[in-house]
């Protein structure tokens, strides 16, 4: 399972990558990730792969929390 609970991701400060951000991926469940350049999307890549960490919240992969 994947799970972001209340990420909030900044950039230089005061660019909002994500904010207040949660949501659940069931283990075996299949989802697509889209929406318009600067949405996050790849903000929520590095933090599943451990690129990035959030200032706030907590994101968890297979029960492990990556914070």
């Amino acid at each position: 399972m994947i799970r972001l609970e209340n990420v909030t991701k900044t950039y230089d400060g005061d660019v909002a990558a994500l904010k207040n951000a949660s949501f659940d991926i069931a283990k075996g469940e299949f989802v697509f990730l889209v929406g318009p350049s600067g949405s996050g999307k790849s903000t929520i890549l590095r933090l599943l792969n451990r690129q990035a960490t959030a200032e706030r919240g907590t994101v968890w992969v297979a029960g492990k929390n990556l914070n």
